[in-house]
Formats: C-alpha cells, sequence, structure tokens
C-alpha cells in the first residue's frame, strides 16, 4: 500500500505510514467497518469529522462538569470566622507605619 502523502510502500497490515505517519485505513467509530479513505464511511455513512468533533465536544463537556462538581468549597461558618483576619492583618500594618513616620 503506498502512502498518499509522501509516496512510501507500506505493508497493509499497517495502519499509519511508517514515514510521514498519515491514516493509510480509517476505521468508522459506529460500525468499524475499514476503509481507505476518510469522510463519510461508504457503509453506514456516519461522518467521520463531525463524529470525531462531537466526541471532542462531549468529552470536553464531561470533564468540565466533573471538575465543576469535584471543587471545594469551604462551608459558610469558615467564611464568617476567618473573613475579618485579613482585615485586622491590614490594619494592624497600616497602624504600624504611621507609628514609624511620626
Amino acid at each position: 500500500m503506498q502512502c498518499p502523502k509522501c509516496k512510501t510502500e507500506n505493508s497493509e497490515r499497517v495502519s499509519y505510514c511508517v514515514r510521514c505517519h498519515t491514516p493509510l485505513k480509517y476505521t468508522c467509530p459506529a460500525c468499524r467497518h475499514v476503509q481507505l479513505q476518510g469522510g463519510i464511511c461508504e457503509k453506514c455513512g456516519v461522518n467521520l469529522a463531525k463524529y470525531a468533533a462531537m466526541q471532542v465536544f462531549l468529552a470536553k463537556d464531561a470533564a468540565e462538569e466533573k471538575r465543576q462538581n469535584t471543587g471545594w468549597r469551604p462551608p459558610l461558618w469558615a467564611h464568617i470566622i476567618f473573613f475579618p483576619i485579613p482585615a485586622v492583618i491590614q490594619l494592624t500594618l497600616y497602624l504600624v507605619r504611621k507609628a514609624r513616620r511620626q
């Protein structure tokens, strides 16, 4: 089998060119039909590019949902207790600097 991109001769058993790694055989993800050209499956008519893009979008959405669901958020009581601490630190620093200037 000859590579359509670099014209290197490849074995019939390989799926990608041994020189430039161009796909030589395309497998339909829906029906597992193996064909020599991409685009639309010759057996079931699935558009391979649209199918791959849809799988990428679904994986991205699933990862985003998982990321949102697994994010840890502190409880409300922690916000209430620890909220004044930065304000106290800033006030202390302000007063110390003001005392040093005088």
